[in-house]
This record gives structure tokens, C-alpha cells and sequence, in this order.
């Protein structure tokens, strides 16, 4: 291309961008953009409004001073029952509901102070003290304290299958091998229940819980009839007999009741 036709093309290029901005001197090709520029200048910038309490600030005035409002509150409600002060009446009053929520009553034990949500749990524990057995069972009579134990030990009136786990010490059979293994201890000797405070060690876990109350002088097995506690039921069922006047135990011998 010959000098002059470049020249051409130059002039050609600069026209295309001839509409400059008269404020910052900005070019646009087209009329259309420029006029869209033009706004940018003569739009007012976003004032914000300060907060004197503190440092937030807002776009709008209205929502500094509903801000401000939390500041210039005083604390003048306070609750009648508690005396907690509120800024509100409309917390004071969410805050009384409170005190008039009925508090849940627990259920507790006369015998060892214990507390229980629900009254049938209640019960069901008292019997541990009382040593009270109302459910029967109906082969044989034997009494418990618990529906679910009564109709667990029902079960085994019924025809069982063969005793799988034999001991091969003196052939009793068992259902578990648990109970092969509880009932094997009674021919080694073994105590593997250790108490952390003694050397006392102990054949069943029965055993440790109960030789622990010693430690401890819980004694959760109480006399309904005088109060007297005890570590066992069975030290209970012994020491209730000295107010039924009942000697169960003959003398092979004399043949004196004791």
C-alpha cells in the first residue's frame, strides 16, 4: 500500500471513535454508549449516615434512626416474680410466661430419695425396697417383681430344645454359653470381679455390686415396717422375719425352730 492510502485507513480508524465525553475525555464509537456514560458523572454518590453511639452506618436515614432507638432505650420493665429488667414490655412479657409453666413434678422415693419422671417407674423401683413380687407365675408360683421377668421364667415351664453347652466337669447343660461360663467359675475358682478399693474378688459381677454398697454404706433394701436398711434383699428377707415371728429353719438335731 502507497503512503497516502495508509493515511487513508488512519483517518478512517480515528473517525470511528468521534464521540469523546466532554467531562473525562472518554471516546465511544457510538452515540448510544456515550449517552449511557454521561449518567456516571452527574449521579450523587451513596451518603451514609453514622451511628454517634457506635460505629455502624446506613444508606438511609431512617434506618439510623431506627437504629439509634436501641441506644437511647432504658431498661424500665422489670419482672415482678424474678426482678429481671427488660427494654421491652414485649420481652417482659415472653419472659413471664416463664414462671407460669407448671415445673415438671418428680416422682421420688420415700425409702431412698430417689427421683423418677414417670410414677409407674417409681413403682417399679419402690419393690426393690419393699421386696414386693406381684406377678406370679402360674405354673409353679414363683414371684417377681416385673411382668417381663414373669413371663421370661413362664417360658421355661415349656418343652426347650436340648441345652446345647455342656460343663465337663459334672455335665450340667446350659442354654448359653454365658451361663456354661458364669457356672464354670463355681468348679476353677476363678474371681475375675476385682474390687478397686480392697482385694476382695468375686466370682459374679452380683457379687462385686453388692460387696461394693459395703464401701460405699448404700444400703438400698429397706424394712417397710422400721426403716432398717440393708446391703441385699436377701439380708432383708432374713431381718423381716424377726417382726413376722416366722423360724423357717428346723433344727436336725433337737428339732427347735430358729
Amino acid at each position: 500500500a502507497t503512503e497516502p492510502e495508509d493515511s487513508k485507513q488512519l483517518e478512517n480508524h480515528i473517525s470511528d471513535k468521534c464521540y469523546p465525553c466532554s467531562i473525562c475525555g472518554k471516546v465511544f464509537d457510538r452515540p448510544s454508549k456515550l449517552e449511557r456514560h454521561k449518567p456516571v458523572h452527574t449521579r450523587k454518590p451513596k451518603t451514609l449516615h453514622q451511628c454517634k453511639h457506635c460505629d455502624k452506618s446506613f444508606t438511609q436515614q431512617e434506618k439510623l434512626i431506627r437504629h439509634q432507638n436501641c441506644h437511647n432505650r432504658t431498661n424500665k420493665h422489670p419482672c415482678p416474680d424474678c426482678g429481671k429488667v427488660f427494654n421491652r414490655p414485649s420481652k417482659l412479657e415472653r419472659h413471664k410466661r416463664t414462671h407460669s409453666k407448671k415445673p415438671k413434678v418428680p416422682h421420688q422415693c420415700s425409702y431412698c430419695m430417689k427421683t423418677f419422671s414417670k410414677l409407674n417407674k417409681l413403682v417399679r423401683h419402690k419393690r426393690m425396697h419393699t421386696g414386693e413380687r406381684p406377678f406370679t407365675c402360674s405354673v409353679c408360683g414363683k414371684g417377681f417383681s416385673e411382668s417381663g421377668h414373669c413371663k421370661a421364667h413362664e417360658k421355661t415351664h415349656e418343652e426347650q430344645p436340648e441345652k446345647p453347652h455342656c460343663c465337663p466337669d459334672c455335665g450340667m447343660r446350659f442354654f448359653k454359653a454365658s451361663e456354661l461360663r458364669r457356672h464354670f467359675r463355681s468348679h476353677t475358682g476363678e474371681k475375675p470381679f476385682r474390687c478397686t478399693l480392697c482385694e476382695s474378688c468375686f466370682s459374679r459381677s452380683e457379687g462385686l455390686k453388692r460387696h461394693m454398697r459395703s464401701h460405699t454404706g448404700e444400703r438400698p433394701y429397706k424394712c417397710i415396717i422400721c426403716g432398717k436398711g440393708f446391703y441385699s434383699r436377701q439380708d432383708l428377707n432374713i431381718h423381716g422375719l424377726t417382726h413376722s415371728g416366722e423360724k423357717p429353719h428346723l433344727c436336725p438335731v433337737c428339732g427347735k425352730d430358729h
